[in-house]
């Protein structure tokens, strides 16, 4: 990419190489996040079916809403779905 598409002068190269690695960092960060949330959607339901607790429980025990827990299973779920070879 040429530096002026960056509105960056062209003196400047080191400038739109961090950029591009802040980017690519940013999107990896985004990533982890992701993953993470399933890997605890994943551990929130196998815990609930394994000790015979609520959303609501485990909700409390988290200090989080029980909607997050929700969120967190759905997201291993759908997980699931579209990658069951993968692991988060």
């Amino acid at each position: 990419m040429a530096c002026h598409d960056e509105e960056v002068p062209s003196d400047m190269p080191e400038v739109l190489e961090a950029r591009a690695a802040y980017k690519a960092a940013e999107l990896e960060a985004i990533d982890i996040r992701f993953r993470a949330r399933v890997r605890l959607g994943r551990a929130c339901l196998q815990g609930r079916k394994s000790l015979h607790k609520t959303q609501q429980q485990t909700a409390d025990e988290l200090g989080v809403v029980v909607e997050q827990v929700r969120r967190w299973e759905a997201e291993w779920r759908e997980w699931q779905r579209e990658r069951p070879d993968e692991e988060p």
